[in-house]
Order: structure tokens, then sequence, then C-alpha cells
């Protein structure tokens, strides 16, 4: 799991960040002690899209509101994420492994109350309970992420 609360960071930094990120992600999942059995990253985060990329054919999903207080969401959160979905393509570095996050899940899944999906709370719950279960947890550093009570349970709980 990837927790990665953007909203108070400086948006100057999210690029640093996200390359940061990928570095991480990359000597974790390389270990293979480490990363024995991960194929999927979960993308925790308040980042309002879904991870996974659509076609230029696919349209973009509305907003998941997964915060009520980030508001400020610029185009350099748009280009930090990128730099993380790009290190997941084929020939990249992390390509052996799968990016995804609870919008992705929820459309492989059937017969959930779409207003579930549309709730932070219940969002919130999930990505926490799978960041506990998860065999890996990253969060990101104090100048590339918010701290919140969220990261701190989920440390706590593993």
């Amino acid at each position: 799991v990837v927790q990665w609360r953007m909203e108070t960071v400086n948006a100057d930094v999210l690029e640093e960040c996200a390359h940061a990120l990928v570095d991480v992600l990359s000597r974790l999942l390389h270990d293979s002690a480490l990363a024995e059995n991960v194929t999927t990253v979960w993308f925790a985060s308040d980042y309002p899209y879904p991870i996974v990329k659509r076609s230029a054919s696919q349209r973009r999903p509305a907003v998941i509101a997964k915060s009520g207080t980030f508001r400020d969401f610029e185009v350099q959160h748009e280009e930090a994420v990128e730099i993380l979905r790009k290190a997941f393509v084929k020939g990249r570095e992390l390509d052996n492994w799968e990016l995804t996050d609870f919008a992705e899940a929820i459309e492989l899944g059937k017969g959930v109350e779409a207003e579930l999906v549309q709730d932070s709370g219940v969002l919130g719950i999930l990505d926490k309970l799978i960041g506990i279960k998860a065999n890996l947890f990253v969060s990101g550093a104090s100048r590339c992420s918010k701290r919140s009570s969220f990261t701190k349970q989920v440390v706590d709980a593993r």
C-alpha cells in the first residue's frame, strides 16, 4: 500500500516527491525477501481520480471526494501522479506490479451501492483496512505528504 496525502503539500515539490516515491517502491519491490508474493500496489490517497489511466476513448469518471478539505487540486498534482503511473507501464522499473485503487477495484466488482463509493468515510476505512493487512506499507515523507492520524493508526495496527 502507498498512502500519499497530497492535500497540504507545496505543489512545487510534488514532482520530486513522486520520483522519490518511485525510487522507494523500486527498492522495496525489487527486494525479493520484502516483496515476496506482492503483485499489486494499492494507492490510498486523497487524489480525487482513479489511479488507473484511461484510454482516450474511455470517459474519465467523476471526481471521488476522498477528502472533504482537499480543494486546491492543481496540475502539479496530476503530473506527480502521472510519474507514479508511468513507473508501472511495460518496460519501466515497476512493470512487474499492478497499480490499483478503490475506484478500479469497485469497477471490477458488482452489486456495490453507488452511495458507498462516494462516501469519503467508507473509502478511508477500506484504505485503512487494506493498509493494515498489506505486506508492505509506504507513507510519504513529511515534506511530501500531509501528516494524518490515518498513517499512525495503520502503523500502530501493523
